[in-house]
């Protein structure tokens, strides 16, 4: 990653042995492309100034922590932005978004985008988890190394806890009184969201019918 004033970095998590699926299912083809390039796609389309792919394979990030789940590939991100961002001021966010989630929308990523930058804080959907949005502080890639090597946990809700990160559902009245009525719009269509778009593919069951 090349040291250049960036302020949000997408991260697409890749890396699951897609036992389930039966087949590698970051290189399924959903509408033309396949999920690696889709969630790619709409992590530029929700304000990424870069991309970041989490995939234990050559030319991609790998991680540095074994069997870690989601949160290695975070860990590993968190390590390259160390390197590449010495020596800047600039404020660092990751927007975290699953390969295996072809229906998501950039709309509901620049909301997460939206009330993250707001507030200042990580941001995530109670129960969902995954997308989310972490503020990187100094100190970000210190606690996750913790919580994964000392603690040796690997939910990613701990880890967004750990961080005091605003869990939407609880949160949306502290958020609406803070920023006013239009982050209130868009906190409602977050927690409102229609199912579809949250769904993951983990077997062949669960690919959408307009793939």
């Amino acid at each position: 990653m090349d040291k250049v004033n960036k302020t949000l970095i997408g991260l697409v998590l890749a890396g699951g042995q897609s036992r389930r699926m039966g087949q590698d299912k970051a290189l399924m083809r959903y509408q033309g492309s396949t999920l690696i390039e889709r969630a790619s796609s709409l992590l530029k389309a929700a304000g990424c100034d870069e991309v970041l792919i989490s995939r234990n394979a050559p030319n991609f990030l790998n991680d540095k922590i074994d069997d870690a789940g989601p949160l290695g590939g975070v860990h590993a991100a968190l390590d390259a932005l160390c390197h590449s961002n010495d020596g800047s001021d600039s404020p660092i966010a990751l927007l975290v978004l699953p390969v295996d989630m072809p229906q998501m929308t950039p709309q509901l990523l620049k909301t997460l985008v939206s009330l993250g930058r707001e507030a200042q804080r990580s941001v995530y959907v109670k129960k969902r988890f995954l997308p989310f949005y972490l503020s990187v502080k100094q100190n970000t890639k210190a606690i996750l190394t913790h919580y994964l090597v000392d603690q040796n946990k690997r939910r990613v809700v701990g880890f967004l806890e750990s961080l005091d990160a605003i869990a939407l559902e609880e949160a949306n009245l502290v958020l609406t009184k803070r920023v006013g009525g239009e982050q209130e719009e868009q906190i409602e269509e977050l927690t409102h969201a229609d199912e579809a778009q949250w769904l993951n593919v983990n077997t062949p069951g669960d690919w959408p019918d307009d793939k």
